[in-house]
């Protein structure tokens, strides 16, 4: 079977972890994601990007773990287009002190065997991941890829798995991993800077659990791949990202502490099962955008 890498304390009460967030902070993707300035910065946290490999030079060397590796025959971890780097650098952004396990299980082509994959997500469990980020789809439900997410998940791994990007209701038309129903995974469709849906973007009422930032959402490039990217891809990496944050917080639980503090958005009332886009400063109980002082009206 071929796989294909794919091209968000109480509210009002700012926790040791808030440091100085800035609610107000509208810049895009970290401002969609509330994730400036915060104190949890993912330090102790252990990401797994399985996918298309990690160039060197992008994420800092010191971030990059030395059991990283390649499970493609015959090509070298850094061997990469760009997909995987970007996705580690992603993470990165948001949680730049976690430790970036890049796993290598795409070839440069983006084509992968479920094998490869399998044994990435495997390495992960092996070496205590504590967020395994999958950018990845395959129209199969694989035995091997099903039992190794599973496993996964019971070492305590939490599974961060992009949506697709066939524009398709994943809820009559599955895709995996998207559809393996992992318990404590977060299934994330791609939105623009308004909240809506990404062009293209999976989605699915049961089966996506929520929305992040998706469109436009600018990396480095390598090797002539471009400065922007989009899809579900990305909102997968930087939801992995804000789990490393929540986890470096001591959170237990960060995949309910995130789906329970999305922000509502209209256009995604039955398109994701909560309705919302993920809000990392909300997870993390930091203070909520104060609304503009309307002001008094001169008139009166």
């Amino acid at each position: 079977m071929t796989v294909t890498v794919l091209t968000g304390c109480a509210a009002d009460e700012a926790s040791p972890v808030c440091g100085n967030v800035d609610p107000a902070a509208a810049d895009w993707p970290l401002g969609s994601l509330r994730a400036h300035g915060l104190a949890a910065t993912g330090a102790g946290v252990t990401v797994a990007v399985v996918d298309s490999g990690l160039a060197p030079g992008i994420v800092p060397d010191d971030a990059v773990s030395t059991a990283s590796a390649s499970f493609v025959p015959s090509e070298a971890l850094e061997a990469d287009d760009g997909h995987g780097t970007n996705m580690a650098e992603l993470v990165h952004t948001v949680a730049p002190d976690a430790e970036i396990l890049a796993l290598k299980a795409a070839d440069r082509t983006g084509g992968a065997r479920t094998e490869w994959v399998a044994d990435a997500v495997d390495a992960a469990t092996a070496a205590g991941a504590d967020v395994i980020s999958l950018s990845l789809e395959t129209g199969g439900d694989e035995p091997a890829l099903r039992n190794a997410l599973h496993a996964a998940a019971e070492g305590g791994a939490t599974l961060v798995i992009a949506a697709g990007n066939q524009q398709l209701d994943l809820d009559r038309f599955p895709r995996y991993p998207a559809a393996f129903d992992v318990p404590g995974s977060i299934v994330v469709a791609a939105v623009d800077e308004h909240g809506d849906l990404g062009a293209g973007t999976n989605w699915g009422a049961e089966t996506v659990d929520a929305a992040a930032p998706g469109v436009a959402i600018p990396v480095t490039p390598i090797d002539g791949s471009p400065a922007q990217i989009g899809g579900s891809s990305p909102a997968a990496a930087l939801t992995a990202g804000a789990v490393a944050a929540l986890v470096s917080s001591g959170a237990d639980d960060p995949t309910t502490a995130l789906l329970a503090s999305t922000s509502p958005r209209d256009s995604l009332e039955g398109r994701v099962a909560t309705g919302g886009t993920l809000d990392l400063a909300a997870a993390l109980g930091c203070p909520s955008p104060t609304p503009p002082d309307p002001g008094l009206d001169p008139g009166r």
